[in-house]
């Protein structure tokens, strides 16, 4: 199966089986773009390579920090867990205990949390955990001036799904005033976006103490988040249309400085850029380019990975060339149904932005008939163009296999950081 976004104006190329042959054979003749950028010996033998990152627990987001040490996030029964590690790939000593920092989970038990992590411009760690924001110092300890020791539970939105550091050491928080449910008795949802202020406390100048709520269509909720240089920010999340049957569409919402939507973008702050039949449409990612037009990934009710495009006005870009019609789907361990994750709390579809307005997206996968004609999922990164066609000097003809894509996002010096289970880089 092959990666094939359907290209306006013109037929899309076909990939071979260029990169699957080169994964069988453990061939290295790829392109610079895509390539690892990590080596199998020992880390002795070169203490400049990046070995690859196997964290000993269930690993939910990275983050790089500004001298390139990578922490990983994630959980462990009743704890969450941070690790740091050197720009080597081996444990950071200076770290909490021996390269990891333990605390105690807000939601016990087996209850599904969305865990996200951000570094702040102060060198900090901030992490959404469940129901809570946490705050780590550089070394590892808990912050005791956000909250209360290192941790705020009041002032969020009900279900939490993402979150950015401002530079002035404000946070946003966006989500939903409930879980989202594709069920008419079910009580309706509203949009959320909170933000605090450095110390963790409600910003009394935004919305109404900290919160601004928005209601669209008959339930929505938020699940992505990019706060923009005015002060505003723009949401991406799922809106409801219960009558009838179960519609879905795919908004992203433009909030002003004060929480207020903007009202010159989309029809007055909300913008639709896609619609689905079923409850399944979900942004799980968000960038604005250094034109302003912003760019939303994330999947449909198929599975399918999608990554559109919209203008500054929230009108969809016409020169982009990306379309939903693709063999590229969200990796079994994402959350569209069936695939076996569950729903809303899987890392879902990632983006990263690189130089020259072009996109990569991880979270995806090519599902490849194995001996027996089982499709297996080949996980792997997809490289496109400033317009949105897959760029034929990354990997295969724009796909390029990694042992996992779960996630994806840059490093300082220019790398891509791919994947939860092993965490490794990739030549840009």
């Amino acid at each position: 199966m092959r990666f094939k976004p359907v290209i306006k104006r013109q037929t899309a190329a076909r990939l071979t089986l260029i990169s699957a042959l080169l994964v069988l054979c453990g061939c290295s003749s790829l392109p610079p773009g895509g390539a690892l950028a990590v080596k199998s010996g020992p880390v002795q033998s070169d203490p400049q390579a990046q070995q690859p990152i196997r964290a000993a627990f269930a690993a939910q987001d990275t983050a790089v920090q500004a001298d390139g040490r990578v922490v990983v996030f994630g959980l462990s029964g009743a704890e969450y867990v941070f690790s740091r590690y050197l720009t080597s790939g081996q444990p950071d000593p200076s770290f909490g205990a021996a390269g990891e920092v333990r605390l105690p989970r807000t939601v016990q038990g087996s209850l599904p949390e969305v865990l996200r992590l951000t570094v702040q411009a102060d060198g900090k760690l901030l992490a959404l955990g469940g129901h809570a924001l946490l705050r780590l110092l550089p070394d590892g300890q808990p912050d005791p001036a956000f909250g209360q020791d290192g941790r705020v539970t009041a002032g969020l939105p009900a279900a939490p799904q993402a979150f950015s550091a401002l530079p002035d050491g404000r946070v946003l928080v966006a989500g939903g005033s409930r879980d989202l449910a594709a069920d008419p008795a079910a009580p309706a949802s509203s949009v959320v976006l909170a933000r605090l202020l450095p110390d963790g406390q409600p910003d009394p100048t935004f919305g109404a103490g900290g919160q601004v709520a928005l209601s669209v269509d008959d339930s929505a909720s938020a699940y992505s988040l990019w706060p923009l240089a005015d002060g505003g920010a723009l949401v991406g999340g799922t809106a409801l249309s219960l009558k009838g049957g179960t519609y879905s569409r795919w908004v992203v919402t433009r909030f002003g400085a004060s929480g207020v939507p903007d009202p010159t973008f989309g029809e007055q702050g909300v913008a639709t850029v896609r619609q689905d039949r079923f409850a399944a449409t979900r942004p799980s990612s968000l960038a604005v380019d250094v034109l302003g037009r912003v760019l939303t990934a994330g999947y449909l009710s198929s599975g399918v990975c999608t990554l559109a495009r919209l203008l500054p006005t929230g009108k969809s870009d016409p020169a982009w060339a990306y379309e939903n019609t693709s063999a590229l789907r969200v990796l079994p361990d994402g959350s569209a149904p069936g695939s076996g994750g569950a729903a809303d709390r899987g890392p879902g579809v990632s983006l990263a932005l690189l130089p020259g307005n072009r996109a990569v997206l991880g979270g995806c996968a090519q599902f490849v008939p194995d001996a027996s004609g089982q499709e297996q999922a080949q996980p792997g990164l997809a490289r496109l163009g400033a317009d949105g066609s897959p760029d034929p000097t990354f990997g295969s003809e724009g796909f390029q296999t990694v042992p996992d894509s779960a996630q994806i996002g840059t490093t300082p010096q220019g790398k891509l950081l791919a994947g939860l289970d092993p965490v490794t880089e990739i030549e840009p």
